[in-house]
């Protein structure tokens, strides 16, 4: 009896249980009631990755979210039978929800250190002065020099100091006639290092310095292979000249003058910089670093779980460190290529691969090589890597090692091809076959004279190489005309030729604005100067659809990360990441998407932005 009483409470008790697993939703019986559903919305998967035009993928009403991940997406019903009890409801009045935007190269450290390292004792130490270039190097020369000794008199600047001269443009000469004076040794160390001898000095343009012999002196207590790496990457006597290129400059910043400084203090800078960029609806970036000291921060931020975004970089120690051939042979050598995808990485941090920036140029410095007719006294300038140059031999040997290599920037048509020869001869040593490299998926950056020269173009598709766009390079060719003629016209970055040639595209924003660029990859309705509110039309056959160019910030940008499994499209399993728009992208005037702006940000299931407060009262 004992027995059969038994028997009969446990099954009492087993029905209503049985019962109710079977009146539960599939998903909720297999993952449990989701956590947050978002409906009254209109959410956008991107998750057609074709290249046919204005095919955004699965449209919805709602989506559902179980912890880090997407759960379901679909009506308002359909998601609201997925919540129970504990639930979190957030109405997003009918705005239009997107895959988190990925900014595919943005060095962002560089902006949070101007931006929030003041406020953190993170600051440069120099006394700055101001120099408007002449409109000739010898006049320009004479008055920097004139400029630091007057400053030296004047404000009694005590020995040991250094001096930042910061050098502009002359509104009557073209635009980087400074680059290029610098570049071209035509203003150099010895112009003003009579009377400085006390001070270390530091001439720079936007992109690039000179040195004098005090500084030269300093610097090379902390990078000894200075003077090599220089020379290497910029051409015989650039050290002589005291060029400093962008690595010096950043250099010196973080790894000279901030050495000491607390590496918290870095980490918290770039912290802060990072919620600007999250407040965007920019959830995952890539960018190289150069810099020991910034990827320690990262990792610092990383293991304290305080990353504000998802970020993939590209190491670049043989430049930001300065180091000759011998020593960047064996970093990338003895290192075992540690790099990876997102999915076998860390969820908010992972090495994608290794960079070298330079490759070819911008302004006056393009590498157009044979494919045009170059004007006598033009070719000089141009900057082609060639092998034994830094940027040639650094990228090969680390490919040759197992490294992918990422964001080298290459602007111009034969820049590309020498690229192509620098990846087969890699290829021909190590013995990889094509396979292998174009699952690196490599990339080349910014392109915006690379245009569809057959040659390159067979070589790009063959290697599965990404080609990543910026939008307001274009505008730049309008200076090139000017050397080359109109003949450039047809290299100006045919983004559209490329795509339906079956090159995948991507492009890179302008800092945390997508959306100037997604205009003027509509519209090809370019500025007549990089950063100009004038515009005119720029190769306008060229232009492409709206959803298309969205794809290439979001389902395609998803591959340059090596990371489509996880984030780019919103689909069930992967992580929630997601922008909430104040206007519905798809359909508002062209002219209008300028001004849109992400009113909140979603990453990895957790509201991190929430400008209007939407979520507030839910």
């Amino acid at each position: 009896m004992r027995y059969k009483f038994f028997v009969v409470c446990l099954l009492v008790l087993l029905y209503p249980s049985v019962g109710l697993s079977q009146q539960l939703p599939p998903l909720v019986a297999q993952q449990g009631y989701a956590d947050m559903v978002l409906f009254n919305g209109k959410v956008v998967s991107m998750d057609d990755r074709s290249i046919t035009p204005n095919t955004p993928g699965n449209i919805a009403q709602a989506m559902a979210i179980k912890g880090e991940r997407i759960m379901a997406l679909g009506s308002n019903a359909e998601m609201r039978g997925l919540a129970g009890p504990n639930t979190r409801f957030v109405d997003v009045g009918n705005r239009t929800v997107i895959p988190g935007l990925i900014q595919t190269h943005y060095h962002s450290y560089g902006s949070a250190a101007r931006t929030y390292g003041p406020q953190l004792g993170l600051v440069d130490p120099s006394v700055k002065l101001i120099v408007v270039a002449e409109t000739t190097a010898e006049a320009t020369a004479k008055k920097v020099r004139d400029t630091i000794l007057n400053a030296i008199r004047v404000q009694q600047i005590p020995e040991g100091q250094w001096i930042t001269v910061d050098l502009q443009e002359n509104e009557k000469n073209r635009r980087g006639t400074t680059f290029t004076w610098l570049y071209l040794g035509k203003i150099n160390r010895r112009h003003f290092d009579s009377g400085t001898e006390d001070n270390p000095v530091l001439l720079r343009t936007q992109l690039q310095g000179i040195f004098n012999s005090r500084a030269i002196q300093e610097f090379t207590k902390v990078f000894p292979d200075w003077e090599e790496s220089t020379d290497w990457e910029n051409g015989p006597g650039s050290a002589l000249n005291g060029y400093a290129a962008v690595p010096d400059r950043g250099a010196l910043t973080f790894e000279f003058w901030w050495k000491d400084k607390p590496l918290e203090n870095l980490a918290e800078v770039l912290r802060l910089g990072g919620v600007d960029i999250i407040n965007k609806g920019i959830t995952t970036l890539s960018t190289r670093i150069l810099y020991p000291r910034v990827v320690a921060a990262y990792h610092l931020l990383n293991r304290e779980g305080r990353m504000p975004h998802r970020l993939s970089y590209y190491i670049e120690s043989q430049r930001g460190n300065l180091w000759n051939l011998k020593t960047t042979r064996e970093f990338y050598k003895g290192t075992g290529a540690p790099w990876t995808t997102h999915s076998a990485g860390n969820e908010m941090l992972w090495l994608g691969g290794m960079c070298n920036e330079v490759w070819d140029s911008i302004y006056n410095e393009v590498c157009l090589g044979p494919d045009v007719d170059v004007p006598e006294g033009i070719s000089v300038r141009e900057r082609c890597p060639e092998p034994g140059s830094k940027p040639y031999e650094s990228v090969k040997t680390a490919l040759i090692h197992g490294w992918r290599p990422v964001q080298v920037h290459a602007t111009s048509s034969h820049g590309g091809r020498l690229y192509i020869q620098m990846v087969e001869e890699a290829m021909e040593e190590a013995n990889f076959s094509v396979e292998y490299i174009r699952n690196l998926r490599m990339t080349l950056e910014h392109n915006p004279l690379l245009g569809n020269v057959p040659d390159v173009m067979e070589g790009i598709k063959k290697y599965g190489i990404i080609l990543n766009v910026k939008p307001d390079h274009m505008g730049d060719a309008r200076e090139n005309i000017k050397d080359y003629g109109d003949q450039i016209l047809k290299f100006v970055a045919p983004v559209k030729t490329w795509i339906n040639d079956g090159i995948r595209v991507t492009f890179e924003a302008n800092g945390t604005d997508f959306w100037t660029p997604i205009y003027e990859l509509v519209t090809r309705n370019i500025s007549i100067l990089r950063g100009s509110e004038e515009r005119s039309p720029l190769v306008p056959e060229e232009a492409i659809d709206r959803v298309t160019a969205l794809k290439m910030a979001t389902t395609w940008a998803s591959e340059y990360m090596l990371a489509e499994d996880t984030i780019g499209t919103l689909e069930p399993g992967k992580f929630a990441d997601f922008t909430v728009l104040d206007r519905d992208f798809f359909t508002i005037p062209i002219e209008e998407v300028r001004q849109l702006e992400a009113v909140m940000t979603g990453l990895g299931g957790e509201i991190v932005y929430d400008r209007d407060q939407i979520a507030g009262g839910n």
